[in-house]
This record gives C-alpha cells, structure tokens and sequence, in this order.
C-alpha cells in the first residue's frame, strides 16, 4: 500500500483482517481442512503475506504519527488493532516455524517502532512543555499590558485635572485683574473729585479777596 493517508491504512487494514478471516477456515484447526503438503504451503505464503502487511501497516502508522497526520491516541488505538490481528494469526498458524518466523519480525518491528514513539512522545511532550511557558508568559504580559494601560488612564486623569485647574487659575487671575482696574480707576475719579473742590475753593477764596 503506497497511500499513506488514514483512509488508505484502515482500507488495508480491513484487507487484511479479511484474508485473517479466510486464512482461519483453512487451518489445521478446523476438521475439513486436507492435511497435504499444497495446503501447508498455501496456509504458509498466505500467513507470511499477512505478516508483511501488518509490518508495512506498521511501519506506515509511525509514519502517519511522525508527519502528525494523526494524534498519539488515534496512533495507539490502531497499533492495538495490530496487535490484535498479529496474536490471531499466531493462533490461526499455530505452526512453532510460521510462528517463531511470525513473531520475531513482528517484535523486531514493534520494538523498533516503539523506541520511535517514544522518542516522538517525548518531542511533542517537550513541545508542550514550550507551548505552557509560552502561554504562562503570554498570559503575564497581557497583566502588564493591562496595568500599563491602567496607569495611562490615571495620567489621562490627571492631565485633564491639570488643565482643568490651569484654566480656574487663568480665570481667577483675568477676574482679579480686572478687579483691580476698577479699584484703579474709581481711587483715580475720587483724585479728581477732591482736585476739583479744592480748585473750587481756592476761586471762591480768591472772589472773596477781590471784593473786598
């Protein structure tokens, strides 16, 4: 099977499991098979023939799970299907010779296979230990940007209080300015007014002499 897309190994798979099936009423356990030499051989290449998809089926899902076309638990979930079938066809076989041939390729593969997942699980445990730290120091500096922005409104604040003051300050200032002009100008008429009285009364004192 050269597809290497989900559907394209449970398709094998189902292969597979169906030529388990079908190698099942041919083995020795079932009391009309013909114990002849041609039947030996054809229960033997068929079992090999399975064998060697499951390794290949194998080999593909490490493939799929290093590629993360698929997820760890998916991945496990079909290597237990694998595993499955592999102790059916020990059984079916029940030959020492299938058998021991069977189950050494597939423990050599399965150990293989696993020393890659497990290297492949501590990568993507690895990862998300950098994914944690990453949000923890997101997360701390969305509290920063939140203080930050905090304290700008404060200063906002105080900045308008500020010009709110500058400008009751400019205002006392023109009022008592102006206040002061009065008082300027009414102490300036009240100069007058006695300047003239007393202009008023040097005249009249000065008529007074030229009478007399």
């Amino acid at each position: 099977m050269n597809d290497y897309s989900i559907n394209g190994w449970d398709n094998e798979y189902a292969r597979l499991a169906r030529a388990a099936s079908q190698l099942r009423t041919i083995s020795p356990h079932n009391n009309n098979i013909h114990h002849n030499n041609n039947s030996a051989q054809q229960k033997q290449d068929q079992a090999n023939s399975i064998q060697t998809g499951l390794n290949r089926l194998d080999t593909q899902l490490h493939n799929l799970e290093s590629s993360m076309t698929i997820s760890s638990v998916e991945a496990g979930r079909r290597r237990g299907l694998l595993d499955g079938l592999h102790s059916q066809l020990s059984e079916i076989t029940g030959s020492t010779g299938i058998g021991i041939g069977i189950g050494i390729g597939r423990q050599s593969n399965y150990t293989k296979n696993h020393q890659s997942t497990s290297a492949t699980a501590a990568a993507l445990r690895h990862q998300d230990e950098l994914i944690d730290d990453l949000a923890i120091g997101v997360g701390r500096l969305k509290t920063q940007t939140h203080m930050i922005h905090d304290e700008s409104r404060a200063h906002v604040h105080l900045l308008n209080e500020m010009d709110s003051n500058v400008d009751l300050a400019n205002q006392g200032l023109e009022d008592e300015t102006r206040r002061a002009m009065r008082l300027r100008e009414e102490k300036s008429v009240w100069r007058l007014h006695l300047i003239i009285v007393g202009l008023s009364v040097l005249l009249f004192l000065l008529i007074l002499m030229g009478l007399s």
